[in-house]
């Protein structure tokens, strides 16, 4: 028999050597809770291991599946597979029904954690004197600006490995390193670098649209911070907190008064100093501190740095009938009617399977000039709560303009229907572009090919 002391019950009971720690308990009257019956399926029964972890044996298959799942600490064990080999000192982590159904991993499509300690990079942006701008816009107008800004820039946090963590008004907060990803600082400073490139790319088309001067500051700060899953039944989400978080916020506020758009703490500046270029630096006394602090503003990354960073992969080519054509991807990686972005240094280039062939097209519309699609999926857009609207392609692969409805057909790039516009030729809600209604200009199409099992595009 084994004695094993259980808290906040403060009671000792024996356990048997055929015998689980669960079972004991129950059977010794100590409520240890158990939504799936002992079965590994629920970690309800979790409990925190005291004194005398050593006498615990390793997890078997079952408890190691959840425990990776939740990414539990070594010294949390579920009660309901730990056979003890010597005396404990434990403390039950599931008190009450409240706490049974945050902890239960019963009928979950999403895995949770529980709380871990972790070192982050923390990504604090926000858009410069929002209030003033949302004042001259209609509100469909700024939920529009809003969620273009937000579909571009997400992509840029999550190509560089970031979480998305909330998006609060104007504001975005994201999480570099919580997987524990040793280069997280630089993939954030990376990120923050091509977010404010991405605005610049930005300004003119809002500048045209509504008439507004566009931009944004960004704060980072780098530590320790406490990665968990918060919320209620059905609305959980997993989150950063700490004092990291608190101060990255307003390592960002502090570029309003210090004239800049990308500041960095101290402590994010010593991970990465040997790898980036700082402008200048700013003595601070940040909000709800007492002491002054040193803020870097970070111009770019080095030479070095960003080509072993940033670099794409080049692309095969080879001529052929008087034309350079580009190896895109296997032909067996896309599925009849399935698309594929491609990026090139001046455009992009949608690729679409047919039932037996591939077109592939420039992602601009010729008439309003802008992308057909988003690099964002519908999926994806879902998920973030973003409204996502799409181009779509008919079976006789005719392709139909999100932005106006003109229909092209994507192997000739001819016009096969042409747009719906208002009486003096500009399209409903793109009027900054003028009258479209004489611009019948053909999309631009590029030949495909199939050679050697993969498809290849003519650029020219």
């Amino acid at each position: 028999m084994t004695k094993v002391t259980a808290l906040p019950d403060r009671v000792d009971f024996d356990v048997a050597a055929d015998e689980t720690l669960l079972e004991a308990a129950l059977r010794s009257g100590v409520p240890f809770a158990h939504a799936c019956g002992g079965r590994a399926k629920c970690s309800t029964c979790r409990v925190w291991v005291l004194d005398g972890i050593e006498a615990c044996p390793d997890r078997n298959p079952d408890e190691t599946l959840m425990a990776n799942r939740l990414r539990l600490a070594d010294e949390v064990r579920l009660a309901c597979q730990l056979r003890p080999e010597g005396e404990l000192r434990v403390r039950r982590l599931v008190l009450d029904e409240t706490d049974m159904m945050i902890t239960s991993q019963l009928g979950t499509s999403a895995a949770t954690r529980c709380g871990e300690a972790r070192h982050v990079a923390v990504f604090f942006s926000d858009i410069v004197d929002f209030t003033a701008l949302s004042e001259r816009l209609s509100p469909y107008d700024v939920m529009y600006l809003l969620n273009r800004y937000f579909a571009q820039v997400g992509d840029v946090i999550e190509q560089n490995g970031g979480f998305i963590d909330k998006l609060i008004g104007d504001g975005l907060m994201a999480i570099f390193g919580i997987d524990d990803q040793p280069d997280a600082p630089l993939r954030a400073v990376n990120a923050a670098l091509q977010t404010l490139a991405t605005v610049d790319r930005l300004k003119p088309f809002f500048a045209s649209m509504y008439g507004i001067d566009f931009d944004i500051r960004i704060g980072l700060n780098y530590g320790e911070a406490v990665i968990g899953t918060l919320g209620f039944a059905g609305h959980e989400r997993l989150t950063a907190i700490g004092d990291v978080v608190n101060l990255a916020s307003r390592v960002e506020a502090a570029n309003k008064d210090a004239g800049t758009r990308l500041l960095i703490s101290e402590a994010l500046r010593d991970q990465i100093a040997d790898k980036v270029e700082i402008g200048d630096f700013v003595r601070v006394r940040l909000r709800g501190t007492a002491e002054r602090t040193s803020l870097f503003e970070i111009v770019r990354l080095k030479p070095e740095i960003d080509a072993e960073l940033n670099s794409k992969g080049l692309r095969e080519t080879i001529r052929h009938g008087g034309r350079r054509w580009v190896r895109a991807f296997a032909e067996d990686e896309l599925r009849p009617y399935e698309r594929r972005i491609l990026d090139f240094e001046d455009y992009d280039i949608v690729v679409v399977r047919g039932s037996d062939n591939y077109c592939a097209f420039n992602n601009a519309c010729p008439h309003l000039h802008l992308p057909l699609y988003e690099r964002r999926s519908s999926t994806e857009a879902e998920k973030l709560k973003l409204p996502h609207t799409e181009s779509t392609i008919t079976a006789d692969l005719g392709l139909v303009c999100r932005w106006h409805q003109s229909c092209f057909d994507l192997s000739t790039g001819e016009i096969r229907g042409w747009a719906q516009l208002q009486q003096d030729g500009t399209a409903p809600g793109y009027e900054f572009a003028g009258d479209i209604s004489k611009n019948r200009a053909k999309l631009i199409v590029y030949p495909c090919r199939k050679q050697d099992g993969f498809v290849w595009i003519g650029l020219e």
